[in-house]
């Protein structure tokens, strides 16, 4: 119950922000929600954290407008020096399919992780239960419904891998 007030009145104050000014305040309303975010890390007041979604955010992380984290009570990992565009969705939550009567069955809810140095393009989905590993690409607009090998880049829907990267020591 007291987790559900921290994170309405997070909600609230977050609301209240402007979208463009305060990434710092921003991350203390998160960590006051009960989140947990790293040193350097910058969050737009635009971000959302909807449902029971816990944020486990690395440092120096960036995060951009009206990115939206959602889904049951499932953990969204995000590793250390991470870049993640704008209008990136990152949901945890679907459901078991249903009967003829009702389709969208039991409601289920998955993890997200996303390792160090990753860097998701505008507009991206993540589904629930994938794993982006260290130094991947997502590129904008893509959907990602499997999990990513690190140094490569994925793009398309559903997204795919285009090319591996050369391997860059992540500090």
């Amino acid at each position: 119950m007291i987790r559900r007030l921290k994170m309405f009145l997070g909600r609230i104050l977050l609301k209240l922000l402007p979208l463009q000014a305060f990434p710092k305040l921003n991350r203390y309303c998160l960590l006051l929600m009960g989140h947990k975010i790293g040193k350097k890390s910058l969050l737009y007041s635009s971000v959302e954290v909807l449902g029971l979604i816990k944020l486990d955010v690395g440092n120096e992380v960036f995060v951009g407008h009206r990115t939206l984290f959602m889904g049951g009570s499932s953990t969204i990992t995000i590793g250390k020096n991470c870049d993640i565009s704008s209008n990136v969705s990152l949901i945890c939550g679907s459901h078991e399919i249903g009967d003829v009567m009702r389709r969208a069955g039991k409601g289920i809810s998955n993890d997200i992780t996303i390792g160090a140095g990753v860097w998701i393009g505008y507009g991206s989905l993540i589904l629930g239960g994938v794993t982006i590993e260290d130094g991947a690409i997502i590129a904008a607009g893509s959907v990602v419904n499997k999990s990513v090998a690190k140094n490569t880049i994925y793009g398309g829907v559903p997204a795919k891998e285009i090319k591996k990267l050369e391997i860059h020591e992540i500090r």
